[in-house]
């Protein structure tokens, strides 16, 4: 009993290490090119959305950073919809960032 316990186990490991695991992770040129389609997106003259704060490459954890004024889960929805959806994006709290116009009052 021992020896088909052992037997399933190993199988199972060599089966789970052959086909991977759903968790894909991304290689630099899969997040630069979210991040660069984030870019894009808001450098069109059609961008409507006021609820980005910045968005980066985080090399370190394989993600794309996204920082939202408002991060509650509709408007992450509504990002993934009018910006770009990616399993790569890593939703953060945002804050309103200065421009030097607001540095002058």
């Amino acid at each position: 009993m021992k020896k088909v316990l052992l037997v399933v186990l190993i199988m199972g490991g060599i089966l789970i290490t052959m086909t991977g695991c759903d968790n894909k992770i991304a290689t630099s040129d899969e997040l630069n090119d979210v991040n660069n389609k984030i870019i894009e997106y808001f450098q069109s003259s059609n961008a409507e959305y006021d609820n980005l704060s910045f968005n980066y490459v985080d090399v370190t954890n394989k993600k794309v950073v996204v920082g939202l004024l408002d991060n509650s889960k509709e408007q992450q929805e509504k990002f993934r919809k009018s910006v770009v959806d990616s399993d790569f994006i890593e939703f953060v709290k945002g804050e309103k960032l200065m421009n030097h116009d607001d540095y002058k009052k």
